[in-house]
């Protein structure tokens, strides 16, 4: 065997150890954060951040939106929210095709809006809903992009008069959504995970919003038989439990 056989065959090792590496530390963050691990995630993440690498982008992302939403105090969720949307802007920036990319962006946008006040979400809206779509129409298998939308739908629904009234200030053709659209897409959410508690939560609230309360009652009842993972469930679990007394 010549020189060449064996330095054809190092190239191909090396070239397959970078590929697992890096599948390895990808995986392992996704381990960590679906262990509810949401602080040794964002350490791996931040250990291989590559600005140009936008598998650790919206992994870094979704950190930082992991660690926000584990809590109810609004200074951590805006810390946390500031840095998470470079990172979201920067991964669809390099990639306008990754449904993740479109997920977390539109994600990341929308919650700033939410802490940031009524004008701010409205605004921020119109993007929520154009890149949840498109994450939508480039993975159909993906439960937190439907719950996006079905939270999309919810929230806008949910507006009160004074906020419908800055909406058509803002904008000639405010954005419309429905509770009806927000069962179908929480429903498609529950369908492609069933075991999330946010899904049933929020099925339920669009169920109560639309005075159905004996579907809202099974939903709640069924959502209490589900396992809590962490901190975010704790606090959903905790809406879950004072809905059921109102119905």
């Amino acid at each position: 065997m010549n020189s060449n056989y064996f330095t054809q065959n190092l190239s191909i090792l090396i070239f397959l150890s970078l590929l697992f590496s890096d599948n390895n530390y990808n995986r392992e963050i996704d381990e960590l954060q679906e262990n509810s691990n949401f602080k040794e995630a964002l350490e791996l993440c931040e250990k291989h951040n590559d600005p140009n690498d936008i598998e650790i982008l919206w992994r870094l992302a979704r950190s930082h939106f992991d660690i926000a939403d584990q809590t109810s105090n609004v200074d951590i969720q805006k810390q946390n929210i500031d840095k998470a949307l470079p990172y979201a802007k920067k991964a669809l920036e390099l990639d306008s095709l990754s449904a993740k990319a479109n997920h977390w962006y539109a994600v990341i946008i929308g919650k700033k809006g939410v802490l940031e006040g009524t004008k701010q979400k409205i605004i921020n809206s119109y993007e929520v809903r154009e890149y949840g779509l498109k994450a939508i129409e480039i993975d159909p298998t993906y439960d937190g992009s439907y719950h996006l939308m079905g939270r999309w739908h919810y929230n806008i629904a949910d507006l009160a008069w004074y906020e419908r009234t800055i909406a058509s200030a803002i904008y000639a053709t405010p954005p419309k959504g429905s509770f009806d659209e927000a069962i179908i897409f929480f429903k498609k959410a529950m369908e492609a995970n069933p075991n999330d508690i946010r899904h049933y939560l929020w099925l339920a609230k669009s169920y109560y919003e639309k005075s159905k309360y004996q579907e809202a009652k099974k939903i709640v009842t069924k959502a209490m038989t589900l396992q809590m993972k962490n901190d975010s469930d704790k606090l959903l679990m905790a809406q879950v439990k004072d809905l059921y007394t109102k119905l």
